[in-house]
């Protein structure tokens, strides 16, 4: 009976095995297939020069989200919204912790693990604090200037000797034992640049001026930057300067106050009470408003819209307004659509945007209609339209079945929107565009006012509004300010083929063409030499150590980065033992698979996966005596014998990979027992391989590990420093800087039409440098011979073979290009200035631009310095995490999760600590956590358990927190077992369910915590057994005591000619902008803008030249003299006009100031697309040319669906 009791369990067991295998099956098949090929990049091929990781680099399909992926990092650019008022019952997601229990859950299910131990574990891994450095009043000041002369400077003292570059210093570590590998991995959490927000607290039961015009209360301009010609300066950054603002000013102008509505994503649709609006606009109405959405919706989410509430079937008729994923694309590639359908169509018709939505972003919508033609606007462009409805929405007799909804629709499920929500307006009337950007240049006439037939109120909200059947009240709020906070410039994006900022040609070419920019640069570096626990026995010698540093100086001083050498000397004899070989983790030894990697002696040739050495006999096991043929994974390692210091040399003959005694370790491993972090130096390590063929390994600047414990150089110590060999090290150091092998997008590249494969020299392809030319990868000092391959038949003249970045030998390569110096020096100013001696605040890459110009005065608007700090760098702060307004931020500290991870090594919860790195968003990475859990043998994957599999992030210090972003970068399923609940880990052993929450795999996830503890963690759970998480982001509350000690940046504004007082002008940083006043019409002027912080001033930017009257890009008005195809008043790209004032594809440009739209598929046939848009304008005929259709087709062989007729006359498909 037992038995059979066993065989159905197993049974039970197998079968729901094999459904989950039939439904993964090919989802695995590509990840193990990454896997493999992870592997593949991980084994060292015979001669090569160095390995730069397992990561597979493909053409990005999605902006990055990496902590340096744009420059500047985009701020969050609008007013902060805070609760005035709760409206009914708190909604799911937005309770506060009942402090009389462990948690409150908000779904309807009973999580089956417990908090406390949670809470226990978080305590043993959190770690102390880093010191505050001094504390200081908080000084985050306004838009005010000062004379140059009557700015404070605090000098800030510098740790360690001002020595010379050759001079050595050594640190000397004992160790007792060899630290076991810790769980969690520190990371350098980086400040990203946000706009200033004030916001105040309404009083309860304020209300609103009832005697308010109506243009009062209309929404806010599309963008109100765009103020070509200014009618007057601007009150915060006129020359005279003005008073200082700090975190506790109350606003001055609460009338200025806007209440918003926050929807949870929950039932909290709100229905426009019938009294309100007499009758819904049939024929032509416009419809906009400010919409402020989380990352992450429904499919598809209704922001608003009018819904038929007589049918008791589902019903797509009326309009909709909201987000959805594209079609046919699952849960990616989220856009704001529009859906109309009248009564007399068969179906709806739907318009979407032509990019994806920017998740908490204020985005002004609106969408027209005019009984024939439909069309779609985001922030002032029209982005689409259609004439596929005709007439009326409905007839008069049916008005009464139409209703208003607000936050979703009318169906059962909801479609629920999650975001928020500013005033909203219906007009009976469609406005013309030039309405539609609401700015100072299309001022809005008095007739359309007459057309307003419904501006939304939401304070009180019960006045016009009642929620729809069953459901809540969403939260009420209030926005301080009557408009956003304006975005001047759209942030620098890498290239297709980029990864950073350092990457997008017009910053590097200021690098390039900027000489003070690639000025001189004095670098840490530290070597890490191994040694006994008498200090003997080193890894590398001392004259090692000097040849490489002269070698390593001599490369580098003439292009201004010179090199400070440190020794850390580590006495422990363990350790110094122990062969460190790269790329071979423990967990890889008798994993019944033959890693290449370790295939090793000291490993027992993988523990015996790659080969046995001989039958193991069972009287052999466990006698006392270590059997070379027993000593593998199959035989447990002798039964432990092998690894018994009494009875063997386990120095020699330990492989196990779980006894602390083995003679082997990873780098990873000895980066984890060292913990020497990277923040301040370049860290240089030294590892074998299984060949003794690896001369080198680095990590890339934009790697999350880049300057954390496990960043840094590794080199073979067999090479390094000796005759013949130093070039490694440089080469190793290149990587480190951002540089690839020159023979990248030839010789590395996925295929024959790989987009970053380069044919010519390119700033955008290949290595990324236009004075490389392309070349394949050779030893030979010399130019390669022709080659054909499957790309074809190919020669490559004026090869750089003498390129550090080749693989020629040290007799061979001699220097680095200009486009490479550059790009290094962008690095170090980038990611590594704190490797710097120099306390000065990095540079602006950029011009200043001028952004507003009248008769009397220039306003000029500038970038903040490349490294995106804001604050004063004074040593132990944490000032480098906080945003302009106080909001702290922090990654992943720590991650754990109950699954038993993956056998092959990949998709730990590791991977989910710190910032983003998964450069594919929606396809399987090895950058991220997955509960994958495959079984090797019979290919299929075990499914989450009943309670689902979950991942625990925590965070490092605990805060109160406004908003927490999750990075899901994979899903294989489109349902709510996806994220079915998110727990958020509060203080004192208390939590807060969240419930189901529907996330998209290109767009993180971000979710508003209104919930008074303070916030530590959060616990995922899922039953995607393949979902993918990279990262998670917690950003406290605006003035965090974190941020209270941290002195912002200044900038000082340097003018030929000079200023009338002779000094350069000094102006407080949030805003970065400056009126000068002192200007004459006609005269050239010249500004530069540098950074001052701690006392020290950066490099001056690179210079501005105007004259002063005379036209730029930005100034609404087209300017031939510039080159200038399009000018829409602001320097923001992405709206059919660029930054540079270019048309951008797919959009013409019309007026001036320019309006935008996408003429694509718009049904009208203008002039210039008659040749190439077969959807508006059909198949072009060229003059003089008859076109011939076919009358008639036979065929012996025809399918009913599918007659022959379809061949006959114009296609019937209109695709280009």
């Amino acid at each position: 009976m037992m038995l059979l009791q066993i065989l159905r369990i197993s049974l039970v067991i197998l079968a729901g095995w094999a459904l989950s295998t039939a439904n993964s099956e090919l989802g695995w098949t590509r990840k193990r297939a990454l896997a493999q090929r992870g592997h593949l990049n991980q084994v060292l091929l015979e001669g090569e020069c160095c390995w730069l990781g397992a990561k597979v680099q493909r053409p990005r399909a999605a902006p990055q989200h990496h902590l340096f992926g744009v420059y500047p990092s985009r701020p969050g650019n609008s007013p902060r919204p805070y609760p005035i008022r709760e409206q009914g019952i708190h909604s799911a997601g937005h309770s506060e912790a009942d402090t009389r229990g462990k948690s409150v859950s908000l779904v309807g299910r009973d999580l089956t693990e417990k908090t406390a131990g949670v809470r226990s574990q978080a305590e043993q891994l959190a770690v102390p604090e880093v010191g505050n450095g001094p504390v200081r009043q908080a000084e985050l000041l306004g838009d005010d200037t000062y004379l140059g002369d009557g700015r404070p400077k605090d000098a800030l003292s510098e740790t360690g000797s001002q020595e010379s570059p050759a001079t050595e210093a050594t640190i000397t570590t004992t160790f007792v034992h060899p630290k076991e590998p810790r769980p969690e991995t520190h990371r350098k959490v980086w400040a990203r640049s946000r706009h200033p927000r004030q916001v105040k607290k309404q009083a309860e039961g304020e209300q609103r001026d009832p005697g308010l015009s109506p243009l009062h209360i209309l929404l806010w301009p599309k963008h109100p930057l765009k103020r070509g010609v200014r009618n007057s300066l601007p009150e915060d950054s006129i020359q005279d300067g003005g008073r200082d603002s700090s975190w506790e000013v109350e606003p001055s102008h609460p009338q200025g106050e806007r209440p918003v509505l926050y929807f949870s994503g929950r039932r909290e649709r709100l229905l426009l009470r019938p009294e309100v609006l007499a009758e819904i606009p049939r024929e032509a109405f416009t419809v906009e408003a400010w919409v402020k959405p989380e990352g992450g919706q429904s499919n598809p989410a209704i922001i608003a819209g009018v819904f038929d509430n007589c049918s008791h079937m589902v019903s797509d008729k009326g309009w909709a307004l909201g987000i959805r994923p594209g079609k046919d694309k699952g849960r990616r590639d989220a856009r704001f659509f529009f859906s109309l359908r009248t009564d007399r169509m068969k179906k709806a018709t739907i318009v979407t945007g032509h990019s994806r939505y920017q998740p908490g972003t204020w985005t002004h919508l609106a969408a027209t209609y005019d009984g024939r033609r439909m069309a779609l606007y985001v922030d002032g462009t029209q982005v689409a339209s259609s004439l596929d409805q005709f007439g009326p929405l409905n007839s008069p007799f049916m008005a009464s079945c139409r209703s208003l909804l607000l936050g979703g629709d009318s169906s059962e499920d909801g479609h629920c929107f999650r975001g928020h929500l500013s005033t909203l307006a219906f007009w009976s009337t469609v406005l013309p565009q030039s309405h539609l950007q609401h700015s100072p240049q299309h001022p809005s006439g008095v007739e359309e006012l007459t057309a307003l037939i419904l501006t939304a109120r939401f304070e009180p909200l019960k006045e016009q509004w009642a929620p729809f059947r069953e459901d809540k009240y969403p939260r009420l709020e209030v926005l301080q300010g009557s408009e956003p906070e304006p975005e001047i410039l759209t942030p620098l994006q890498p290239p297709l083929c980029g990864q950073t900022a350092c990457d997008n040609v017009e910053l590097i070419s200021q690098y390039n063409e900027h000489w003070p920019l690639r000025g001189e640069k004095v670098i840490r570096y530290q070597v890490v030499n191994i040694c006994d626990d008498e200090g003997l026995n080193p890894i590398v010698s001392k004259e090692q150590i000097q040849r490489q540093h002269e070698a390593l100086n001599e490369a580098f001083s003439r292009y201004n980065i010179s090199w400070r050498l440190s020794v850390h000397q580590v006495h422990n004899s363990t350790l110094r033992h122990r062969v460190v070989l790269v790329n071979c983790e423990p967990g890889k030894i008798g994993n019944d698979h033959c890693d290449p990697e370790c295939e090793h002696p000291l490993t027992g040739y993988d523990g015996g996966d790659c080969r046995l050495q001989g039958r193991c006999y069972s009287w052999n096991r466990r006698d006392g005596f270590c059997h070379v043929e027993c000593n593998n994974m199959l035989n447990d390692f002798d039964d432990g014998d092998c690894c018994d210091p009494e009875v063997t040399d386990v120095r020699k003959t330990c492989f196990d990979p779980d006894s602390p005694k083995r003679a082997y370790m990873s780098v990873k491993e000895l980066k984890e027992a060292l913990q020497l972090n990277s923040t301040h130096f370049l860290n240089v390590y030294f590892a074998s391989s299984v060949r003794e063929d690896l001369a080198g390994a680095a990590t890339w600047p934009w790697d999350k590990e880049a300057i954390s414990h496990l960043g840094g150089v590794v080199l073979n110590p067999t090479y390094y420093g000796m005759p013949g060999h130093t070039n490694i090290m440089i080469h190793e150091v290149g990587h480190v800087l951002g540089l690839y092998h020159v023979f990248k997008g030839v010789s590395e590249r996925e295929s024959c039409d790989d987009p970053c494969r380069e044919t010519v020299p390119s700033m955008e392809t290949g290595d990324l440098c236009a004075d490389t030319a392309p070349t394949p990868k050779s030893k030979l000092c010399q130019d390669p011979g022709p080659v054909n391959d499957t790309c074809g038949f190919t020669h490559f003249p004026g090869a750089p073979f003498s390129n550090y970045m080749s693989y020629t030998d040290d007799d061979c390569t001699d220097s680095f290009t200009p486009n490479q110096v550059a790009r290094m020096h962008c690095y170090l100013d980038l990611v590594y200035q704190q490797w710097s001696q120099s306390r000065k605040p990095t540079p602006i890459p950029i011009p200043p631009m001028v952004i507003g110009q009248t008769h009397e005065s220039l306003t000029i608007h500038w970038l903040p310095p490349i490294s995106g700090v804001v604050y004063d760098r004074a040593l132990g702060s944490m000032c480098d995490a906080c945003t302009e307004d106080g909001m702290f931020r922090q990654y992943v500290h720590a991650a754990s999760s109950r699954r038993v991870c993956d056998s092959s090594g990949y998709w730990t919860p590791e991977e989910a600590v710190g910032p983003p790195d998964v450069d594919q968003p929606c396809e399987p990475s090895l950058q991220a956590w997955s509960p994958e859990l495959h079984l090797y043998h019979m290919n299929m994957t075990v499914p989450c358990p009943a309670e689902g599999c979950s991942l625990e992030l925590l965070f490092q210090h605990p805060v109160q927190a406004d908003t927490l972003t999750l990075w899901v970068t994979y899903l294989s399923m489109d349902s709510s077992q996806a994220l079915f609940d998110v727990e958020i880990l509060l203080e004192n052993q208390e939590s807060v369910h969240l419930g189901t929450l529907d996330t998209f795999c290109d767009t993180p996830l971000t979710i508003k915590l209104h919930m008074a503890g303070k916030v530590f963690g959060v616990k995922v759970y899922t039953f995607d057994e393949r979902m993918e998480i990279d990262a998670a982001l917690l950003i406290s509350q605006p003035r965090s005591p974190l941020c209270s000690g941290c002195r912002p940046v200044r900038y000082q504004i340097l003018r030929e000619p000079p200023f009338a007082s002779g000094s350069p002008m000094v102006v407080t940083h949030p805003r970065r902008k400056f009126t000068d006043v002192e200007v004459t019409p006609g005269e050239m002027y010249q500004y530069q803008v540098q950074a001052e912080a701690g006392g020290e001033l950066g490099e001056a930017s690179p210079p501005l030249s105007h004259i002063h009257g005379a036209p730029y890009c930005g100034d609404g008005k087209v300017s031939g003299s510039l080159g200038e195809e399009c000018d829409d008043g602001d320097l923001l790209s992405g709206d059919g006009c660029s930054s540079a004032c270019k048309l951008e594809k797919r959009f013409n440009c019309v007026g001036e100031p320019s309006l935008c739209y996408m003429y694509e598929g718009d049904g009208i046939c203008e002039p210039f697309e008659k040749e190439t848009s077969i959807v508006d304008c059909g198949l072009h005929t060229p003059e003089g040319y008859v076109d011939q259709w076919a009358i008639q087709a036979y065929s012996p062989h025809e399918d009913k669906k599918c007659p022959v007729s379809l061949v006959t006359g114009e296609p019937h498909s209109m695709v280009n």
